[in-house]
């Protein structure tokens, strides 16, 4: 175990390990998950017998460093790589469908494993920053206001006013997302494909589209709030929006982005651009200006008037105003002033062998805490009742 690193952390931070290249290959979790099954199940017949592994030594490692409450599960570190890939390792299988017809004897080699089509994640492609291993809630100080003088003559008779700058702060508490899955345990220990792999980037996927999707919008019942839904966000309405929504033009490109220099948000970063699929095809098929190039607002390069461009299914595309429905939501924005926290050592995952017993499963249940911070809520411009052509 000395391969792993200690990495130093702010104050409020978790300390954290980081598993070298080497570990990466040899971590893995459905290997995991049946240790755990097998020490839930040691433990309830109370033999005291417990199966150890590269996995449960990283859980224990990280359970003694994570001084707080835990569900008894298993810890997987954050840093733990996910590569997401659209094949999977295969090996052969044996085809016992007509044994009378001789077909036990036949090899079925299966075809590339087809994975789900999931949205795709942009927030940290566009910049946002992660801080993860936090343990106490954080509060990020900040400056509200400025000092300010006055000109005066040679000898004005009366004394400059005071001023001073004005400070508050932003909290940031864990928010708990939780997502429960079930495999057999045949599948675990004998499977056509890389279980492992499959396992691994399903549970992966999933906790990272909803932090994605929280960090867009979010604001609801128990969750973090995201960038729609953040006092002092600016709003923008389209120059051709007469009360029921309104295509996007190139004059409203240039307007969007001038709300945030007007704010001195410019000075934060480039930033960037996040919409619809279905707003980025109006935009590739729409002109910066009437000239006989025609050059589209979105660029073959995916930059919108320069900057960064982004599209998912995670941007909503259902909107209403006046009669007009099926409207998209657009968001020039600082990604780079967004914050993502994650709290605690690593996700958890607890496994529970008896719940679905009588089926030969395993349910699988995932812990984990984060927050969305939006430092600068004036660094983000939010239109959202944008029609498509």
């Amino acid at each position: 175990m000395s391969s792993r690193q200690v990495v130093e952390m702010p104050r409020a931070e978790l300390s954290s390990f980081t598993l070298t290249d080497k570990d990466q290959e040899k971590y893995n979790l459905a290997r995991g998950i049946l240790a755990a099954v097998s020490n839930r199940e040691a433990l309830e017949l109370g033999s005291g017998r417990r199966m150890t592994n590269f996995e449960t030594e990283i859980s224990d490692d990280l359970q003694r460093r994570w001084t707080r409450g835990t569900h008894g599960g298993l810890l997987v570190p954050w840093s733990i790589r996910h590569q997401f890939t659209s094949e999977l390792k295969q090996r052969a299988g044996l085809d016992s469908g007509n044994a009378t017809a001789g077909e036990t004897l036949k090899f079925t080699e299966p075809g590339t494993f087809i994975q789900f089509l999931y949205n795709q994640m942009r927030v940290k492609q566009l910049g946002a920053r992660t801080i993860a291993g936090l343990r106490d809630n954080v509060s990020y100080p900040k400056q509200t206001g400025r000092a300010t003088g006055a000109w005066v003559e040679e000898n004005p008779g009366t004394d400059v006013g005071d001023s001073a700058l004005t400070l508050s702060s932003i909290a940031s508490s864990p928010k708990t997302y939780q997502t429960s899955t079930s495999y057999s345990r045949q599948l675990l220990a004998q499977s056509a494909i890389d279980v492992d792999t499959l396992v691994r980037e399903d549970l992966a996927r999933d906790l990272a589209l909803a932090i994605d999707s929280v960090a867009i919008l979010g604001g609801g019942s128990d969750q973090p709030t995201g960038i729609g839904a953040t006092s002092g966000v600016q709003s923008y309405v389209a120059l051709s929006d007469s009360g029921n929504g309104g295509v996007l033009s190139w004059d409203d490109i240039v307007q969007m982005s001038t709300q945030l220099e007007t704010a001195n948000a410019d000075q934060l970063g480039a930033g960037g651009w996040l919409t619809t699929p279905g707003v980025k095809s109006s935009l590739k098929r729409t002109a910066r200006l009437g000239n006989t190039i025609g050059l589209p607002i979105w660029a073959d390069d995916n930059t919108v008037d320069g900057f960064k461009a982004a599209s998912t299914n995670q941007v909503a595309s259902n909107g209403t105003k006046g009669s007009g429905t099926n409207l998209h939501t657009v968001i020039r924005g600082i990604f780079e002033t967004l914050v993502i926290g994650m709290w605690g050592p690593g996700f958890e995952l607890i496994v529970d062998p008896y719940r679905l017993k009588k089926q030969g499963m395993i349910e699988l249940t995932t812990f984990m805490m984060t927050d969305v911070t939006v430092k600068y809520p004036q660094a983000f411009v939010v239109a959202t009742a944008i029609a498509t052509v």
